[in-house]
């Protein structure tokens, strides 16, 4: 059963009562401006890796939705995953349901969803925590941003960093790298890799690695930036960022070598080149239709009891004319635009 009905019902009572915020504070990632170095490729070899990994991903679902707030499920799963004898194998996997609801303008409300699901996923790795020792690694889904409102748990990072544990973050997109001339970092640095592949100057898979200085990014990265391509049969760039306790005193060939197991993971053909851990965790985020339903009259029946339902189906009314044209019924069915860090 879902979390968090309580918590919605007194955000939107409140909300009712006092209205909403005019502002909301933000605090979005630095844009990273860099020229692509060819020196700074790194060819990557295999490795297969001895620990575990831990992966954590959640999804959100909107379940009611008006101008000013939404309120939502998430659904934030994990996956452990063991290499034995050349093949993954997973060792263990779970999920936890969240309702949680949102107040603010729909610009607004995407950061403080963002920050929901990272709090979800820090938690549900600090719990699970005992579980791993200096063997281990947890690959996460998302740039390495933590304290703060809207980023990764501070705590985890503390957490990981006492116990040894690897961590690295991987976000599925990074529309804030650019290249000097602004365009898409990731892509530049993929096509600098295939003119080198093209001269045998560079292997299949790769790092690029370092990324711009540390020092001059926000006080919220704890990391150095790298950009891999961890398959031979994919062409799909991304974001790798490595916390900085693991590289600290140490050269290239340390970050090399903690990426060289991504690479390992990475030949899941199903994957296109993301490691599979992260991939799997991903899959398991997903809500049946059946179990959104339920949810949702879950959420209705609360806010009846409470004497907010009958206001907030006005407001919801206002703002559902695109839905109705599309011929929808649910708030779920409707695809909203949420773009990652």
């Amino acid at each position: 059963m879902a979390r968090g009905l309580e918590d919605c019902l007194k955000k939107m009572k409140k909300y009712l009562d006092e209205g909403a915020p005019k502002h909301y504070p933000v605090e979005e990632e630095d844009e990273i401006f860099e020229e692509v170095h060819p020196d700074r490729y790194h060819p990557l070899k295999p490795l297969q890796p001895k620990g575990r990994y831990l992966s954590v991903d959640a999804s959100s679902y909107a379940l009611l939705r008006a101008n000013n707030w939404r309120i939502g499920v998430s659904r934030c799963a994990y996956v452990v995953v063991q290499t034995e004898g050349g093949r993954l194998n997973v060792e263990e996997e779970g999920s936890e349901d969240h309702l949680f609801a949102v107040v603010g303008s729909p610009k607004s409300r995407a950061f403080e969803i963002w920050a929901q699901l990272r709090r979800f996923e820090s938690d549900l790795v600090l719990k699970l925590e005992p579980r791993f020792d200096r063997r281990d690694v947890y690959l996460m889904d998302g740039a390495a941003y933590f304290g703060g409102e809207q980023n990764f748990s501070i705590n985890l990072y503390h957490a990981s960093k006492r116990r040894g544990i690897t961590l690295l973050m991987m976000p599925k997109t990074s529309p804030k790298l650019r290249d000097s001339r602004g365009r898409d970092l990731l892509a530049s640095v993929g096509r600098g890799g295939l003119k080198l592949q093209s001269r045998g100057q560079l292997a299949e898979s790769w790092v690029y690695y370092p990324l711009g200085k540390r020092e001059s990014q926000s006080r919220h990265l704890y990391a150095d930036i790298s950009c891999v391509k961890l398959s031979p049969s994919s062409p799909r760039v991304f974001r790798c960022d490595i916390v900085d306790y693991l590289l600290e005193g140490r050269d290239s060939s340390q970050a090399v070598e903690i990426v060289s197991q991504l690479a390992y993971l990475a030949r899941d053909a199903r994957c296109d080149g993301y490691p599979a851990p992260l991939f799997l965790a991903h899959q398991q985020t997903k809500i049946p239709e059946a179990k959104l339903l339920e949810y949702e009259e879950m959420l209705y029946t609360g806010l009846e009891e409470e004497g907010l339902l009958e206001d907030l189906l006005t407001e919801v009314e206002a703002a559902s004319f695109r839905r109705h044209l599309l011929g929808l019924r649910h708030d779920y069915e409707l695809v909203e635009r949420m773009e990652g860090w």
